[in-house]
């Protein structure tokens, strides 16, 4: 991968992307009392002034807390972190006022001195919390407990702490250089050094890249091979680093007084957010129910700022719907032989069919650009005989027009475009590839055509390149076998009379490209396993009553942790061997039967207080303890998924050697019925493939 260096001067802030209308806009302010540093997950938003923790409302969230220095809230928005007078950190419950949750005072004996915290900052999942202290340590602690679970000796103590969201790295920044350790193995992965002290640090939500700010720069690199990508001179003092959550832009606050929002697909400044002679300290992009906002502070004021207006991360979108076609066509077809489907798909054709999604979904994500411009003639080249019709916002294309004809193009509005095929370039911008005009003067069409021309920069599949063939062949006959072992158990418990022809459950398998923390090529195999009772109507019982959780219960949910079991300690077991990283996502669902009162919850699958999960898409927590008992939906499709996920802790043989993760997520309906109370399951199985 070629890296690209740029530099913007102040006079490209003007003017470089930045459109008339603000693409971000002022939504609500909150007044406050005097900011000293706010953290927010969300709307979850606390400040402190003057040593104090305050909540919007401007009361005391913590009158315990005194000398307040730093505050850090949880992602997933159960609680925060506070260091006082740069002596200890405590956790403090966000739900209940003023209640201490843990105190991380460093009671070991022996040290050469005593240790006080520097700074702190959660995980993106919310379930490690890491602090620096003075003796150079950077400290793991996990959230269940907050029991120290690890020590990294640093080279100094670390004044910021950043963790990337794969769980990969820490990053520390010490006066003027980035260490950045691998979380697991805690060694050096890389070092950076600059010439500045280093103002802030962050990576971004996929963990593909990582922002470092210092007095005057910003710096970008990728995660892999850690090579700077781009950097950014503001002429101005520069920090609070934040991506957006599709990573496309970023967002700086710079001389205090203003928040640049930098693409980083074209190199410029998008918008600038101008506080003019007010005080910021720190802004950030923050994601709520699929909707995109910045936060920032005044001297005594917490604003919030509508993002959704920026332009979307089109290349990022269109991968990912080529991938899904591709997952698709890749596969083998019913009743296709070896012999058609090696015909059908091979190198050659997959780069092809490849190619075709792209101009595809491209030109539908498009949609009519032409007409929302306005087309004019432009110059002609008459050593080349070509006309440029240029855009306002499209590049210009060029059209073979004979010298002769060329004042018949006199007329604009007499050009008809039609058949556009649209392509994204490497600046995450819509060009075209082809399109035919039609010249109602002369009545005659010019065919610009580029397609064969045009390098699918947004895709670039000779640096990115496809997954091995050999490998998606073998998945593809791979879901053939775990059809098979569908077909036997759905039979079998049919048969049983234990479900009916009304579950329907289905089964998929894909490869997804990743990259380890050494910056390796690796391959996960993803294994989706989901299930939907149909026509849920009197005396069919296949799956969860209203206001159940007992797998036991539901017949459809049994089937299918059978079915992982026939695949997973059967033909799948090779790839499960002992000690295999492994990703299981479960997702119970509940529909919108209101819960009257409280069912009762007899800890079966466990007690859980304030567990990070996924709340239709968002991080959020949820307690279930018998004494909390079930009074929402949210806890009824939690309590669902967890039989799930003790199902197969029990009775799958392979998961029992593996190191298994489990991730949470919850899906409540707003309609009522028993074909919206399910439970799925997503198991990604780390470099599978590794030989």
């Amino acid at each position: 991968m070629k890296t690209k260096i740029f530099i913007v001067l102040a006079c490209l802030l003007c003017s470089a992307g930045f459109n008339l209308n603000a693409q971000i806009t002022l939504k609500k302010s909150f007044n406050t009392k005097p900011v000293g540093e706010f953290s927010n997950a969300s709307f979850c938003i606390l400040y402190t002034s003057y040593g104090e923790v305050l909540n919007l409302r401007n009361f005391p969230a913590a009158r315990s807390a005194s000398n307040v220095t730093s505050i850090i809230m949880n992602p997933a928005k159960s609680s925060y972190a506070v260091l006082m007078n740069k002596k200890y950190i405590s956790i403090y419950s966000y739900l209940e006022e003023d209640k201490e949750l843990f105190n991380l005072k460093d009671k070991r004996k022996g040290l050469s001195g005593k240790p006080y915290p520097v700074a702190m900052c959660y995980s993106p999942d919310s379930r490690t919390f890491v602090a620096s202290n003075t003796l150079g340590e950077i400290i793991i602690y996990n959230t269940r407990d907050y029991i120290p679970t690890a020590y990294i000796q640093a080279d100094g103590p670390a004044s910021l702490l950043a963790m990337s969201s794969n769980n990969h790295f820490i990053a520390a920044a010490i006066d003027n250089f980035v260490v950045i350790y691998n979380f697991e193995t805690h060694e050096v992965r890389t070092s950076l050094e600059f010439d500045e002290t280093v103002t802030g640090i962050t990576f971004s939500p996929d963990a593909s890249q990582f922002a470092v700010t210092t007095m005057s720069m910003v710096n970008v690199y990728e995660t892999r091979k850690w090579e700077k990508t781009s950097n950014y001179d503001l002429e101005g003092l520069v920090g609070s680093p934040s991506f957006h959550p599709e990573g496309k832009y970023l967002a700086v606050v710079k001389n205090n007084n203003s928040i640049p929002i930098i693409n980083l697909k074209n190199y410029s400044v998008e918008q600038t957010l101008d506080e003019s002679a007010i005080l910021i300290k720190n802004g950030s992009f923050f994601k709520d129910n699929g909707n995109f906002y910045v936060i920032s502070d005044r001297v005594d004021q917490l604003v919030v700022w509508d993002a959704n207006g920026l332009s979307p991360f089109f290349a990022k979108e269109l991968n990912s719907a080529i991938d899904d076609k591709m997952n698709e066509w890749v596969k083998m077809m019913e009743g296709e032989t070896m012999e058609e489907y090696a015909i059908r798909v091979n190198d050659e054709t997959r780069l092809k069919q490849h190619e075709l999604f792209a101009q595809e979904i491209a030109t539908e994500m498009a949609g009519d650009r032409i007409a929302m411009d306005s087309p004019f003639v432009g110059e002609y080249d008459a050593e080349n005989s070509m006309l440029n019709i240029e855009f306002n916002a499209l590049p210009p294309i060029a059209l073979e027009v004979p010298e002769e004809e060329k004042e018949s193009f006199s007329n604009s509005e007499n050009l008809t475009f039609s058949n556009a095929v649209y392509t994204l370039n490497e600046n995450d911008e819509f060009v075209l590839a082809y399109v035919e005009v039609l010249n109602e003067t002369t009545n005659k069409v010019y065919i610009f055509d580029n397609i064969g021309r045009t390098k699918l920069d947004a895709i670039n599949m000779e640096e990115e390149g496809f997954i091995p063939l050999e490998i998606m062949q073998q998945i593809s006959l791979e879901e053939v076998k775990l059809q098979e072992i569908k077909q036997t158990v759905v039979e079998e418990h049919t048969q049983d009379n234990l479900i009916t022809d009304n579950t329907k459950i289905n089964v998929t398998t894909d490869v997804v490209k990743d990259v380890d923390a050494n910056g390796n090529d690796i391959f996960n195999y993803k294994i989706g396993y989901e299930y939907e009772v149909i026509n849920m109507t009197a005396g069919v019982n296949d799956d969860f009553p209203s206001g159940s959780y007992n797998i036991r219960r539901a017949n459809a949910a049994q089937t299918l942790v059978k079915i992982i079991k026939g695949a997973f300690d059967g033909e799948f077991a090779k790839y499960l061997e002992p000690g295999k990283k492994v990703k299981i996502t479960i997702t119970g669902s509940a529909d919108a039967s209101p819960i009257r009162g409280k069912i009762a919850y007899n800890g079966m699958y466990g007690e859980f207080v304030n567990e990070p999960y996924y709340n239709n898409g968002d991080l959020d927590n949820i307690t279930l303890t018998q004494a909390s008992g079930i009074t929402s939906n949210q806890q009824l499709a939690f309590a669902r998924g967890l039989g799930l996920k003790t199902s197969m802790e029990r009775d799958i043989e392979t998961l029992k050697h593996t190191k298994n993760q489990f991730e949470y997520q919850v899906k409540v309906s707003d309609q009522k019925g028993g074909q919206f109370r399910r439970i799925s399951v997503e198991v990604m199985i780390y470099d599978a493939f590794k030989k």
